[in-house]
Formats: C-alpha cells, sequence, structure tokens
C-alpha cells in the first residue's frame, strides 16, 4: 500500500496500480474485508490518476459497499469524497455534489472537523464547476473558517487561495489579491516550516505564487483596457504619471510571482508572463516567453490533459485535438471542459484551449521545422491582443 502511495505521489501510475493490487490480493488471501475495502480505494485513485474514471469510479463504489458492510464510517467518508472527486473530474457535478454532500453529512456525524472542511472544499469545488460561484464562495468561506478553527494552517492558505480565484472570476480584483496576499504569507510560513520534506507545503507555494501572478495580470490588463476602476485605484485625484508609476509596479510584482510559479514547475506561468509583458508594451519579450511556452507544449506537455490539467502516465490513452494535434484530452467530456471559460468553470491558469489552438498548431509546425518563426508572428500578436 504505502509502496502504491509513494509511486503514486511520483506520477508513476502503472507501478502504483501494480502494488495496490498486490495489497488488495493479500487482505482478500487473509480475510481483511477493511484492508481491501481500503485498496479498493487506493486503486480507484490511482486509476482516477492514470485518467481511467470509469474504473476509478467502479473501484472507489468496491470501497463505499465494503465500508459500509464493516461499519466503517470513516472509509465511508473516504469513499464518497473520492467518488465525488472522481464524477466532479467526469463533469458530472450533480453526482459530485451528492457525494460531496454525504462525506459532509458523514463527518459531521463522527466529529471530525478536517473531514469536514475537506468536504465544504470539496463541495466548494464542484460548485465552482458547474458554475454557482455563489454557493461555491459559502462552501470555501465554511473550509477556511473550520482550517482556522482546527489550526490547520496548510488548509487556511489553500482556502484563501479558492477564495481568491473565486473572486478573480468575478472581476473583484481587490478581494482576489487580498486574498490571495494572505495565501502567499501562509504558504511562505507552511513552507519554512517543513523544511525539503514538506511536498504538500511547496506544492501550495507554488501554487499561490501563480495565483498571485495570475490575479495581478489581469488586474493590469483591465487597467489597460479601461479607465481605472475602484479595483485599480483609490478613489481620489491622481496625476498620469502616479496611475502609470503604480501600474509599473502591478507589472512588476506580477511579473516576480510568475517567475517564481514558472521556476518551482508552474510551466503555465510562462503563458501569463506572455501576457502581461504584452499588456505592460513589452512586444517582444512578450513574444519571447509566449514562443518558449508553446514550444514546451508541443515538446513536452504532451501527457497534460489540456481539460483538467492533471498529467497523465506515458501509456494513458489519450484524446488528441483535430485542430492543433497537440492538445491531449483525458476524454471527450474533458475536451468539452477545455472551451469553457474561467467564469463559467473553466480553467484559471490554462485558459480556453479554443483561443490558443491556432497558434498552437502553428508553432507545431515551426517546431517540426516545416515553416519559419518569423511566418507565425502576427498570429502570436493577434492571440496577445485577444
Amino acid at each position: 500500500m504505502n509502496l502504491g502511495n509513494t509511486y503514486r505521489s511520483q506520477g508513476d501510475f502503472r507501478q502504483a496500480i501494480e502494488y495496490h493490487a498486490q495489497h488488495l490480493a493479500i487482505a482478500q488471501e487473509v480475510g481483511d474485508r477493511a484492508g481491501y475495502g481500503q485498496a479498493y480505494g487506493n486503486l480507484g485513485s490511482a486509476y482516477q490518476s492514470h485518467g481511467d474514471f470509469s474504473k476509478a469510479i467502479a473501484l472507489h463504489t468496491q470501497h463505499l459497499a465494503i465500508a459500509k458492510e464493516v461499519g466503517d464510517r470513516f472509509g465511508e467518508g473516504s469513499a464518497c469524497a473520492n467518488l465525488g472527486n472522481a464524477h466532479d473530474w467526469q463533469g458530472e457535478y450533480a453526482k459530485a455534489i451528492e457525494y460531496h454532500a454525504q462525506h459532509l453529512a458523514i463527518a459531521k456525524e463522527v466529529g471530525d472537523r478536517a473531514q469536514e472542511g475537506q468536504a465544504y472544499r470539496n463541495l466548494g469545488s464542484a460548485y465552482q464547476s458547474q458554475g454557482d460561484f455563489s454557493k461555491a464562495i459559502a462552501h470555501h468561506a465554511q473550509h477556511l473558517a473550520i482550517a482556522k478553527e482546527v489550526g490547520d494552517r496548510a488548509g487556511e492558505g489553500e482556502g484563501y487561495g479558492y477564495l481568491g480565484n473565486l473572486y478573480l472570476s468575478q472581476g473583484d480584483f481587490s478581494q482576489a489579491i487580498e486574498h490571495h496576499a494572505q495565501s502567499l504569507a501562509i504558504a511562505k510560513e507552511v513552507d519554512d516550516r517543513a523544511g525539503v520534506s514538506g511536498l504538500r507545503a511547496s506544492i501550495q507555494l507554488s501554487d499561490a505564487a501563480l495565483n498571485m501572478g495570475v490575479a495581478l495580470t489581469f488586474q493590469v490588463r483591465a487597467a489597460r483596457q479601461g479607465p481605472a476602476t475602484g479595483a485599480d485605484q483609490a478613489p481620489g485625484p491622481h496625476s498620469h504619471s502616479s496611475v502609470s508609476a503604480c501600474r509599473d509596479d502591478r507589472v512588476r510584482e506580477a511579473a516576480k510571482w510568475l517567475q517564481a510559479a514558472f521556476d518551482d514547475g508552474r510551466p503555465f506561468a510562462k503563458l501569463h508572463l506572455a501576457h502581461l509583458t504584452f499588456y505592460a508594451g513589452q512586444e517582444d519579450a512578450a513574444l519571447a516567453h509566449l514562443k518558449e511556452h508553446l514550444s514546451w507544449r508541443v515538446q513536452r506537455g504532451r501527457h497534460i490533459c489540456a481539460g483538467c490539467g492533471q498529467t497523465r502516465g506515458e501509456d494513458t490513452p489519450m484524446l488528441t485535438c483535430s485542430g492543433c494535434r497537440v492538445a491531449r484530452f483525458c476524454s471527450a467530456d474533458h475536451q468539452k471542459m477545455a472551451s469553457k471559460n474561467f467564469t463559467l468553470g473553466g480553467s484559471l491558469w490554462d485558459g480556453r484551449h479554443k483561443d490558443i489552438c491556432g497558434v498552437l498548431g502553428k508553432w507545431r509546425e515551426v517546431v517540426n521545422d516545416r515553416v519559419e518563426p518569423d511566418s507565425c508572428t502576427a498570429d502570436l500578436v493577434a492571440f496577445l491582443q485577444r
């Protein structure tokens, strides 16, 4: 079991499945019903990471049935949470909400406040996927409150991050940036405390840096596209030079966090750096960032689903976009997911695939030495102007 979990954390999903299958076989041999219920759950999670959602759901359903049979309420709650997440990734949001609500009810019944907070977080994410942002905010606020109550600093930081992205999706830049600043501060604290072994802390810090960089980039874009609003500057008289200096500060701050996220393994930060520098009037720098990002997607990003953003194993069967012939998808549902604007539940970090599909296809020809890079410049600029 532990070997399976370790291989899954390293992204070796095939090896994870093999070890969890061995755990299941041994638990069945010795008659440990609770043990092989747990093995079904771990196998389900491994298959879900592999991109096989139907198999994951079948295995989590087995875990749920065994947990009910042996009276394992904690296991039952875990199975409901996993089923909710699997249905969410499948785009089956009503089912996801149903299972997360069951997890919440069980957590309340057994008095597990930490699990109750996780259930609220999962419900918030499911409602966000569904496009119901008011319910998403309410549930993530509950998760944040419980994380504070139980002293879960990492969970608190995640809660601020979720809420920051929700406020950003509604165009409330001040609230978004304020929440992401809180998330960043906590992520730094947790990362410093965790040291080199803190994988969750390291991931949270890079996520928080990317979130802050993206939020500031959206604010810079809004300021560039129209007169400054309350979200961009305080009321009262402002000289042109003071407003420009304020925006330059935002550009520098956004670039700092996006570069930090990129350096820490968040490749999509380059895409936002391209937009940011273009909004700041630095067209050459913007094109350089964009070309680097497109080259990465053509050469090394083919195992990342353009719908859910999850990395899949090299042997995972995936759909390929017929337009650009670069983007890959876990399923037809995830291909649809990739076309959603982030204000309707799509990806904040990746954006809509259909917006980048054309230039991605053209850049594939550049990478394959079929056309000259300069022949794509007009298309790249047009993409950045959107």
